[in-house]
């Protein structure tokens, strides 16, 4: 069976998922089914779920305006289910009259009368709603590190104030940057900003802003989600889970079937720093379920930059590793490692995670160092959005408010999508305690069709996954064949039990971590 790319709407898988995991993340253990959107006529909403720091911490504040919709779709390819985007939504359940993102309208409007909201919630009054995101922009070693999640975020908080905002309170929207290494202080500066919600963020030392977030009690809808404690964080709810007790092998699979040989002999490479370690363990773990044998597993490079990259060549051609499992980032790291490489006669395959598909790695790969590389995505590649239409609504948001494109942009579209979904539906009255309510029950999201189906209610990894190679300056469909889709298969979740992160988090029995507030698992 096949993905397709538009809507991923694997309904017999997440089915499974919904009624086995549905409850994972909620400690009052609630079954009721979300609410429906207060002003649009759709379906319960689908879920889903995503790094970069500055030296500096920012603060800005935008008022925006804009809106967005939602697209579903599924399919499964190659020895398991290949699920292609397909659209979910009818003449019968549309208001054709309705502003549109993808396959669903915008959650995003007037009210028909008057909100009841008597400024007892932080971040909330009749009129307006506080929301805080930041990115790792003011990284001195990769300036500019994610800032389309922020562009992202800017573009589509404007919509949806330009639509009438969230059942007509306007968004105001905080930016703080932690570029990498300031993310206690941003976090602190988006709690004294009385902030209603964390939004389409991603910080890459996630970990670090665990303790004053649970301090001031605020939720977060991230970009994406890192280290262990806030990936099993309480009151978090990813748009694309990546919960520390579990890992997708969907990548793993599908490398192994385009290369049976070369993961018979595979090393890891990795940044030396929390981040990437915990990625790594969690690789090594899960890996070998797929046919993956490891060579070396330790080798570590320091992530401000080495000066010369060839002893790392050189201890993984004595490893005899055919595929190099990278952990890191594009630039400048892993092209110099590439270029090395070559120099060096050296031509493993190159395995990345989605961070790498971007314009910025494509444009520098100019000599073919890169052309080995392979990556995994959860979202249709911006060359396919001619099929599947969220994509382009994302790429048409951003080039109209004048931002930059990119994967992470999407996947803050998506988060904002999710909160803004839960907070309409919360009509007149809008508290913490009744979105979180509602996003506890979201188990299949889709981000109106950005992204495969997931769990962000039941923190439960994606089954579904293709892959992209970087040939020259360009991305190219590498599996599934067909445009829009994705290869699932729900027997590719596969548990994580013994990392050094996992023990750290502390989870407890529905997998919150515990990890900073001292109740133990």
């Amino acid at each position: 069976m096949r993905c397709s790319p538009r809507v991923i709407a694997l309904t017999t898988v997440l089915a499974v998922m919904a009624a086995s995991c549905g409850s994972d993340r909620d400690e009052s253990s609630s079954n009721t089914a979300p609410p429906q959107p207060a002003t649009a006529t759709t379906a319960p909403p689908a879920t889903e779920s995503g790094a970069s720091e500055s030296a500096a911490t920012t603060d800005e504040s935008v008022a925006t305006t804009d809106a967005t919709e939602s697209t579903d779709a599924t399919e499964s390819t190659g020895g398991s289910d290949t699920t292609a985007a397909s659209d979910t939504t009818t003449a019968d359940t549309i208001d054709p009259e309705l502003p549109m993102f993808g396959d669903a309208p915008y959650p995003c409007g007037a009210t028909d009368g008057e909100n009841l909201d008597d400024g007892s919630e932080v971040g909330v009054t009749k009129d307006s709603i506080v929301l805080s995101t930041g990115d790792d922009a003011g990284y001195a070693g990769s300036p500019g590190l994610n800032h389309e999640m922020a562009d992202a975020m800017k573009a589509i908080v404007s919509k949806c104030n330009d639509l009438g905002g969230i059942n007509g309170r306007q968004i105001t929207l905080n930016y703080f940057d932690a570029a990498i290494f300031n993310v206690p202080q941003a976090m602190q500066s988006a709690c004294e900003a009385g902030s209603f919600f964390l939004v389409g963020e991603g910080w890459s030392f996630d970990s670090n802003q665990e303790e004053a977030r649970l301090a001031c009690e605020l939720p977060a809808v991230p970009g994406y989600a890192v280290s262990a404690a806030f990936a099993n964080g309480r009151d978090m709810y990813n748009v694309v889970p990546n919960p520390a007790d579990q890992q997708t092998g969907a990548f793993y699979a599908q490398i192994a079937q385009l290369f049976p040989e070369e993961t018979k002999k595979v090393a890891m490479l990795s940044g030396n720093y929390s981040a990437t370690q915990e990625t790594r363990d969690k690789v090594v773990e899960a890996a070998p379920a797929f046919g993956w044998e490891f060579v070396s597993t330790s080798l570590e490079y320091n992530i401000t930059g080495e000066s010369d990259w060839t002893p790392f060549v050189k201890q993984l051609q004595d490893s005899g590793a055919e595929l190099v499992s990278w952990v890191g980032s594009c630039l400048p790291n892993l092209q110099l490692f590439a270029q090395a490489a070559a120099a060096n006669g050296y031509t493993p395959i190159i395995t990345a995670d989605a961070n790498h598909y971007a314009d910025t790695c494509a444009a520098a790969n100019t000599d073919g160092a890169l052309d080995n590389l392979y990556m995994r995505l959860v979202y249709l590649p911006f060359e396919e959005a001619s099929v599947n239409k969220a994509t382009q609504d994302y790429i048409d948001l951003i080039k109209d408010k004048g931002g930059d494109i990119a994967l992470l942009g999407a996947e803050s579209v998506s988060a904002f999508l999710l909160w803004a979904t839960a907070a309409q539906s919360c009509g007149q009255t809008l508290t913490r305690e009744c979105v979180v309510e509602y996003l506890k029950n979201v188990h299949d999201w889709t981000g109106h069709g950005l992204q495969v189906a997931t769990d962000p209610g039941g923190n439960n990894q994606p089954t579904c996954a293709m892959i992209l190679r970087l040939k020259g300056t360009e991305y190219v469909r590498a599996t599934p064949d067909e445009p829009g889709t994705f290869a699932c298969d729900d027997s590719w979740t596969t548990p994580i039990t013994s990392t050094p992160a996992l023990a750290a988090a502390m989870l407890d029995e529905n997998r919150i971590s515990q990890q900073f507030t001292g109740q133990g698992g």
